[in-house]
């Protein structure tokens, strides 16, 4: 029979669930994700104090798997991508739900830390693959496979202006969290682009103009992309920030962004949600954002 592994829909799965999943089938394990977020999943995390929503929605999203399978994945993402680190909630996720959550199967958290070195990676790789009684060999084939099944996805062209829509994929991705704004911007009829659509190389040069990388890889990626879509080759004719309350990186992150906007005449609106955000205040001022970048185009 085979090992049954259960992957959290939360997080960082927004970026490398596709991987993780096709990887850990590759080495015979049978996938269990969780369902869609619903009020229930974050209700679960909501005794939870100083962490932000996303985090107390993983709690409800590994309670719904945690009866299910024999192993739990959640590897411990320090680093992906040189000098920079990930945000410290998501490298301590493994200790958070085993200090906060009794009964709870083996987690399966291997270190992910590219700081210095990319062979690091294989590293994990291999241990991964221990677990599943294979060699290095079968492990690493089984994870070039997964890679090659990882493609990004594409906005919708269904409308004639673009907004940028720039936030963690485990918040713009998760449509309970995100008051599901992606397609309510389709709805509205404007296109949608995301920093995952960005290159990494294409993201990075477009930072050069903060002066310093920033600290965390992923609000470093979202800081760059946001500045590529201000750059007249690619520009958006409107930009959102969603973010989710208490999140540090994220306050300086939007900051950034928005002073560079309004530098260069950009629309611009943050939206925060939490636990207790109305979804009639949240799309009275999606669709004001909106209304208003409409009268700008006719006066144009």
């Amino acid at each position: 029979m085979a090992i049954r592994v259960g992957i959290p829909r939360c997080l960082l799965f927004y970026q490398y669930g596709a991987i993780w999943e096709k990887f850990l089938r590759e080495l015979g394990a049978q996938v269990i994700i969780s369902g869609d977020t619903t009020r229930k999943t974050m209700d679960a995390g909501s005794e939870l104090d100083e962490v932000c929503l996303p985090v107390k929605v993983a709690f409800g999203h590994v309670q719904e798997l945690a009866e299910k399978v024999d192993y739990l994945f959640v590897p411990r993402m320090i680093s992906v991508a040189r000098g920079q680190y990930t945000c410290p909630k998501i490298i301590g996720m493994p200790d958070l739900l085993r200090m906060n959550m009794a009964g709870l199967p083996p987690i399966i958290d291997v270190n992910i830390d590219l700081r210095q070195r990319k062979r690091n990676l294989y590293k994990a790789i291999n241990d991964i693959g221990i677990l599943f009684g294979k060699g290095p060999l079968v492990s690493f084939y089984a994870w070039h496979k997964a890679k090659q099944l990882h493609r990004k996805e594409l906005a919708a062209e269904n409308g004639q202006k673009k907004v940028a829509l720039i936030g963690h994929p485990y918040i713009i991705h998760d449509r309970q969290l995100s008051m599901d704004v992606i397609n309510r911007l389709h709805k509205l009829q404007f296109n949608v682009v995301t920093p995952e659509m960005v290159d990494s190389q294409k993201a990075d040069q477009a930072a050069k103009v903060l002066g310093k990388k920033l600290f965390w890889s992923y609000s470093h990626h979202m800081a760059g992309a946001a500045l590529a879509y201000m750059q007249p080759d690619n520009k958006v004719d409107g930009i959102i920030f969603l973010t989710s309350f208490s999140c540090g990186p994220d306050a300086l992150t939007a900051e950034l962004v928005g002073q560079h906007a309004h530098s260069r005449g950009i629309p611009y609106m943050l939206l925060t949600v939490d636990e207790h955000t109305a979804e009639a205040g949240f799309i009275t001022r999606l669709e004001a954002f909106t209304d208003m970048l409409r009268r700008r185009w006719a006066l144009c």
